[in-house]
């Protein structure tokens, strides 16, 4: 798996959908430029395949479920193969982190109860928690355990919001923890050492779409 830098700029200032993000993206993503997070070999990869994954969004007020089209790229220098995701998608979820931030996000201003925010969203209770518990545990490992005790959820959110760059957090996130923030769970151990799409790697500089 390769990460993909799509939201340099404040995540406040979007007001399209992920997919919408996703396609400009990838139409503009040259897989010939591509640094293998293998080998390292730059100019060696090419187009391998394509996967299909569906992904559910928030827009217009209501709640969105739209197919995207997942590139793989292949180094011929070292032979492996690597899913190309740009960090609106958060791996192995369903959920745009789009969604999932805009839901935590009206939640820690009290704009709404929990259950009129699962009701609104069409989510479940127990789907809500296990966010705010990935958020908690996310913000902990960022912060430390004593800063994150002592800084409020909701000043955090703004403060992720409001980043120049929200691509710059989720890189060094990923270069803390070895995952994506609010990625629910590790990547899977390699059992074929010619599949690499779990080796998650964020290159920059990468495309502006802002």
């Amino acid at each position: 798996m390769i990460r993909k830098n799509l939201l340099l700029c404040k995540l406040i200032r979007i007001k399209t959908s992920s997919k919408s993000l996703f396609d400009s993206y990838m139409a503009q993503f040259q897989p010939h430029r591509e640094t293998c997070p293998i080998c390292g070999g730059t100019g060696n990869c090419h187009i391998h395949d394509y996967y299909g994954r569906s992904i559910i969004d928030f827009q217009t007020g209501r709640k969105l479920k739209e197919d995207l089209c997942i590139m793989r790229v292949f180094c011929d220098s070292c032979m492996h193969a690597h899913a190309v995701l740009p960090d609106v998608i958060v791996p192995y979820s369903s959920y745009s982190l789009l969604f999932i931030l805009f839901i935590l996000g009206e939640y820690f201003a009290g704009l709404h109860t929990l259950e009129q925010l699962c009701e609104r969203f069409d989510v479940s209770a127990k789907q809500f928690h296990k966010w705010l518990a990935l958020w908690n545990s996310h913000k902990e490992q960022w912060l430390g355990m004593l800063d994150a005790s002592e800084t409020d959820n909701n000043d955090f959110f703004k403060q992720l919001i409001h980043l120049e760059s929200y691509s710059g957090f989720a890189m060094e996130f990923i270069r803390l923890t070895a995952l994506s923030f609010l990625q629910s769970h590790r990547n899977p151990v390699l059992i074929r050492p010619k599949n690499a799409r779990y080796r998650q790697i964020v290159f920059t500089p990468d495309i502006f779409l802002f």
